[in-house]
């Protein structure tokens, strides 16, 4: 990150690698849109380039690059006013019992193509029903975040976002198993 810091490209490079394929898909789980997450993700990581240079020396890189990422969703459904925004599902790390909660694997594809993206509407469609804050603490605690990573991203404290991480679960579980069953 020093390299980084003083204009190496190599260096930021590194950066880019390690953090991209992460970003892209927490900016998918929000938009739902795979061009749109792309564009979004190169967006936030020119952004970080630029302000990398002047950025804090304590600086925790990931949750600042999830911080510029959530401002680049917020600032594009400004833009574009769209209909809906989904968070992507979460394995437990608070002691609830993970096989209670959808993770983020879905099946393979291959053993039952059609089950699978029924599912995976599903889901999307109950978390699109969370609101924002929820989901975005749900996808990030989903991708290994630590809670204090996500209340930097979140600009929050790290109890509001244990409060996020239980409500948005317990919405999630009572959505999920009210969903139409004929769905599946």
């Amino acid at each position: 990150m020093a390299r980084a810091r003083t204009g190496e490209v190599a260096a930021f490079e590194a950066i880019v690698s390690q953090y991209e394929p992460k970003l892209v898909r927490f900016i998918y789980g929000l938009t739902r849109e795979r061009e749109l997450a792309e564009d979004l993700c190169q967006d936030t990581l020119l952004s970080a380039y630029r302000a990398l240079p002047n950025a804090p020396a304590d600086l925790k890189l990931s949750a600042w690059l999830y911080k510029i990422a959530l401002n680049k969703v917020r600032s594009e459904k400004r833009r574009k006013r769209p209909t809906s925004w989904f968070g992507l599902s979460f394995a437990s790390r608070d002691g609830g019992s993970a096989e209670d909660l959808p993770t983020l694997d879905l099946p393979d594809l291959r053993a039952d193509p059609a089950g699978t993206v029924i599912e995976r509407e599903v889901i999307l469609k109950t978390l699109g029903r969370l609101p924002p804050d929820q989901a975005v603490a749900i996808l990030m605690d989903a991708q290994g975040y630590e809670d204090d990573e996500i209340a930097a991203t979140l600009a929050c404290s790290v109890g509001a976002v244990r409060q996020k991480l239980f409500r948005g679960r317990k919405s999630f579980r009572a959505y999920y198993g009210s969903a139409d069953k004929s769905e599946r």
